[in-house]
């Protein structure tokens, strides 16, 4: 995966970037997380909520950023763990029987929410 290089995210970051950091990093938005991991508003913010997920840059009191070469790294390790994971599955799986098909639940499994009762 590769970052997108969007003009329009450009013109709401800083000019100076902060020391320690080399020239060639950016900061990126939430839209661009977005972009690079192909998910939707909502998803996004809970990916950027992750405990493991660096830790965003605050510019002013309502804007976050992200090192790009943070979530860069955070993108690469999340495809390595899933190249480990399907090799790890191949391996153990019983092609033989149908049922040996594992069928697994995705996503966040919430609680359903209760009518409101006619008054």
């Amino acid at each position: 995966m590769t970052l997108p290089d969007l003009e329009g995210a450009a013109a709401c970051e800083p000019e100076a970037v902060p020391q320690g950091r080399p020239g060639a990093d950016r900061l990126i938005s939430v839209g661009d997380i977005r972009v690079l991991f192909k998910l939707g508003r909502t998803a996004a913010y809970e990916l950027t909520h992750r405990p493991e997920f660096p830790a965003p840059v605050r510019v002013s009191s309502r804007c976050l950023r992200w090192w790009a070469s943070e979530v860069q790294a955070y993108a690469e390790t999340l495809q390595r763990e899933g190249a480990q994971g399907r090799t790890r599955r191949a391996a153990t799986r019983d092609t033989g029987s149908p049922a040996a098909v594992s069928r697994r639940i995705t996503g966040t499994v919430r609680a359903a929410r209760t009518r409101k009762e006619a008054s």
